[in-house]
């Protein structure tokens, strides 16, 4: 798996988010070193509404956030796309891209991806949830 630096960019400016993973580390003046994605990594930004009401979180494109804030966030997303689904469905875009469905699978797949680095699957050997940040 390659690895790169990232700094606090804004993305590539593409019409899906480019979701990534990674660790500060110090000395790097706010670097960050993407270390992983989930396997779903670039959902639609036609579903930014859902996340939002589903989250109840108005999370900024681009910005980097600590993955044991988002965490929650996504357990709350995800239960309430499980559980509430007719409720979010008025937030499927009207062209077709992107679903309760696919919004849902973004986000188990995020939650997946965490739960593999932090619990040291084959991979990782495992680093502390508050050590690790997700960029939309």
């Amino acid at each position: 798996m390659q690895r790169q630096v990232e700094t606090m960019d804004e993305g590539d400016g593409e019409m899906s988010y480019d979701v990534r993973i990674g660790v500060k580390v110090e000395g790097m003046n706010g670097y960050i070193v993407v270390i992983d994605q989930p396997n779903y990594d670039s959902p639609t930004y036609n579903l930014r509404d859902m996340f939002v009401a589903c989250m109840d979180w108005d999370y900024t494109q681009g910005e980097w956030y600590n993955c044991a804030d988002v965490l929650p966030k996504f357990q709350k997303g995800i239960n309430e796309l499980r559980f509430n689904k007719k409720e979010y469905e008025k937030y499927n875009p009207p062209n077709g891209w992107g679903s309760v469905g696919s919004a849902l699978a973004f986000m188990e797949s995020v939650v997946e991806k965490l739960g593999e680095i932090v619990g040291g699957d084959w991979y990782w050997n495992g680093i502390p949830l508050e050590h690790l940040w997700m960029r939309w």
